[in-house]
């Protein structure tokens, strides 16, 4: 049980660092746009809160993660089969599907963002 949460954890590592290369340069591009462009003032307030989002986000997701690898072991003590074809669904599903969607949301909007810089 230890290696499958161990392979999983590996999973959301490298799940958790393509999403904050996402994240950071949407947030990057973001100032940019805001201050450079809308003419807004720089607020740290808004860098901290990002950053706590992230930090909430990496560790729910890890966390979750964690949670689907005992799932198998917990099904086989109380009685419950479950097929391994289910287990690699439910794996993609939660580590995979939670950072991926994240990831590309952040990459659509750094991208939309890098558009409004480079056309003024």
């Amino acid at each position: 049980m230890l290696n499958i949460i161990l392979m999983n954890l590996e999973k959301v590592g490298i799940g958790a660092a393509l999403f904050l290369g996402a994240y950071l340069a949407n947030i990057g591009l973001g100032v940019w746009k805001n201050v450079k462009i809308d003419g807004s003032t720089f607020d740290w307030a808004l860098i901290k809160q990002s950053i706590v989002k992230f930090i909430v986000l990496i560790l729910s997701i890890t966390l979750l993660s964690i949670v689907v690898s005992i799932i198998p072991a917990y099904a086989t003590y109380v009685g419950i089969e479950i097929s391994q074809e289910v287990l690699e669904i439910i794996d993609a599903l939660v580590i995979i599907g939670a950072f991926l969607a994240a990831t590309l949301r952040y990459v659509e909007d750094a991208i939309s963002k890098l558009k409004t810089i480079l056309g003024n």
